[in-house]
């Protein structure tokens, strides 16, 4: 099908080059084509992600949709996903916007506002992100995934932003006050194809620096079996570090019984350069856990089945030691992080 739609009040989101971040709608012709720009937002009492959803995989294209968690006393955990088909999608390329059904995300001045209507609970959030230069790219711009033929690229639109909305469910009614970001992601190849594992990782110092991690872990036949980044933004929204992870340790591990997979609490990154950098990644008290399978349609469930064999996210909390021998950056450890993995396959 033909994407013919208008975008209420478009404007161009940043200036565009290939070390800054592009995080406009930007549809692609092959199946494996996939957009999400995923909303995080914490409190002292709430952890919130807000997800939206662009791909041609599966029947048609442009399917679209939304996914939203909660974890919060007066909730308990919430999941809840909102599929939809091309036609319910509202959105222009080169701009910044979506609206998938009775939920959408737009931009106003330095503020981002995401709005979700899930059928028994709603959500407004307004993230104001006047801090924030421009989107880091923390994939470095566009990366060629050779051998296969397509590219990857991961931005962060803003990070550690003041946040403020409020949570409707019932006669429930939850006010937000807390920090937040939103990061991007875009390719054109079907993630199944060179990856079995996603992560992404936002941690802050007490300078108000904000350190940025994530990439994927390859299949077998990935080169250098994984492709993860560095970024580290000054606490005036400037990139001041990006490199390219060139090893990584396991120190220690744990088996997560929820999802049956394996993962990290404790690993070593070194970074690609002469400053001779690393990074310890140490994650402690799980925050959050979602099994895909479990919270689709079944139409929905039966093409991801066909692809991922036990797709989950896994969030925690986490902490980071930067180190440098030669780097004007001191060492210095970034708290109050989060650690999302999104497991895919084994």
């Amino acid at each position: 099908m033909i994407l013919v739609s208008v975008w209420l009040a478009p404007e161009s989101v940043y200036p565009e080059s290939k070390s800054l971040g592009k995080i406009s709608f930007d549809p692609k012709p092959q199946e494996g084509y996939f957009q999400g720009w995923n909303y995080y937002y914490r409190d002292k009492d709430t952890i919130l992600f807000a997800t939206f959803l662009v791909s041609n995989l599966g029947p048609g294209t442009h399917n679209n949709g939304v996914s939203l968690y909660i974890k919060h006393p007066k909730l308990g955990t919430y999941f809840t996903t909102q599929e939809y088909a091309d036609y319910d999608l509202i959105a222009k390329t080169g701009e910044f916007g979506q609206k998938s059904g009775d939920n959408k995300m737009e931009k106003k001045g330095h503020s981002f506002f995401v709005t979700m209507r899930t059928g028994d609970l709603e959500l407004d959030l307004e993230f104001n992100a006047s801090t924030q230069k421009f989107p880091i790219a923390l994939s470095g711009g566009d990366i060629d995934l050779t051998p296969f033929n397509g590219f990857l690229r991961a931005d962060v639109g803003f990070s550690r932003v003041p946040a403020k909305g409020q949570i409707r469910k019932s006669e429930t009614t939850i006010d937000l006050n807390g920090l937040g970001g939103m990061e991007h992601l875009n390719t054109n190849l079907e993630v199944y194809k060179y990856s079995k594992s996603w992560e992404i990782l936002r941690s802050f110092s007490e300078q108000g620096d904000r350190l940025n991690f994530g990439g994927f872990t390859g299949t077998d036949n990935y080169p250098n079996g994984f492709f993860k980044r560095i970024s580290i933004v000054s606490n005036k929204g400037e990139e001041i570090f990006s490199g390219k992870v060139t090893k990584i340790e396991i120190l220690k591990k744990t088996h997560n019984k929820f999802s049956g997979y394996d993962l990290p609490t404790q690993q070593k990154l070194t970074i690609d350069g002469e400053d001779s950098c690393t990074a310890t990644i140490t994650d402690t008290k799980v925050i959050g856990e979602i099994n895909v399978l479990e919270n689709i349609s079944a139409v929905l469930r039966f093409f991801v089945r066909l692809f991922f064999a036990k797709p989950y996210q896994i969030h925690l909390n986490t902490s980071v030691v930067w180190d440098c021998v030669n780097s004007p950056i001191p060492t210095q450890t970034f708290k109050s992080g989060i650690h999302s993995y999104y497991l895919v396959n084994r």
